[in-house]
């Protein structure tokens, strides 16, 4: 039985989510699809471009000592689903790599091994302003 729908999905966002900011690599491993690509450009217009271990890593150490209830806010602004294809986009509040930024993320989905995994992650980022 396939689960392809958009509340699979949203459910998936959220355990995304969730895991990331608990560092959880062994569930965040199942989401990630193994060809991730994650691509950030901050505001300055530095472009960085992860694959799949080396953002296991980054959030591994983003999130040592650091409590997730802190982290956990985040807007879908956007959650679609065509076929085995879905789209979502979000924006996060999250330390990455020091201060609290602001993270709008387009993440794109695939509905492969009867789960969603996360294929691409297109993000921009900035200092959050309520935390100036």
């Amino acid at each position: 039985m396939t689960n392809n729908t958009e509340d699979a999905l949203h459910a998936t966002v959220q355990d995304l989510m969730n895991f990331g900011v608990r560092a959880n690599l062994e569930e965040l491993d199942k989401i990630y699809h193994e060809d991730l690509v994650v691509m950030d450009l901050n505001i300055e217009g530095r472009l960085v471009s992860l694959k799949k271990q080396e953002v296991l890593g980054m959030l591994r150490e983003v999130f040592k000592n650091r409590s997730p209830e802190d982290n956990l806010w985040y807007k879908i602004h956007s959650l679609t689903v065509n076929g085995d294809r879905g789209h979502v986009l979000i924006a996060r509040k999250i330390p990455l790599g020091g201060p609290m930024m602001h993270i709008e993320l387009s993440i794109d989905f695939v509905f492969d091994g009867d789960r969603w995994q996360v294929m691409r992650e297109v993000n921009f980022s900035r200092p959050d302003a309520e935390a100036a």
